[in-house]
């Protein structure tokens, strides 16, 4: 018995770090959106590692949410993905939120590192279709 509840638990772990990439993948597309009439990213790289540097000191989602918001109001963060990382945050427990923004200061590096143009991966929704076109030569 023991032996099934251990293998039920990776199984949903695996399940859900798939589901952490997609969602990253998802917002740090969103990031990575040019700025109007510029050829910028919205959202700058400290921004992404502010928001992950903020949850490992404060430990706290809601105070996260509310430090989002704000660099929304500051026009840090766009629309959508504000929207993006709420929904995808709120309900979030600690070390998956940790996981989540490790995941998308990830995806925005290897995007912005690699210089991918946003309409080029703009409708990807998920982490394999991100791998399949940067895998493309």
């Amino acid at each position: 018995m023991r032996i099934k509840y251990y293998i039920l638990k990776e199984w949903k772990d695996i399940v859900s770090s798939q589901d952490l990439l997609d969602i990253a993948t998802r917002i740090a597309i969103s990031s990575i959106k040019p700025k109007p009439k510029k050829n910028e990213p919205f959202v700058d790289s400290s921004t992404i590692n502010s928001l992950l540097s903020f949850l490992q000191s404060r430990r706290n989602i809601n105070e996260l949410l509310l430090y989002i918001m704000r660099q929304a109001g500051r026009e840090e963060i766009d629309e959508e993905t504000v929207k993006l990382l709420l929904s995808s945050l709120k309900d979030r427990k600690l070390e998956d939120a940790v996981s989540l923004l490790g995941y998308v200061k990830w995806v925005y590096e290897t995007l912005t590192g690699l210089g991918v143009n946003y309409n080029e991966v703009k409708n990807v929704k998920t982490f394999k279709e991100l791998v399949n076109i940067l895998s493309k030569v």
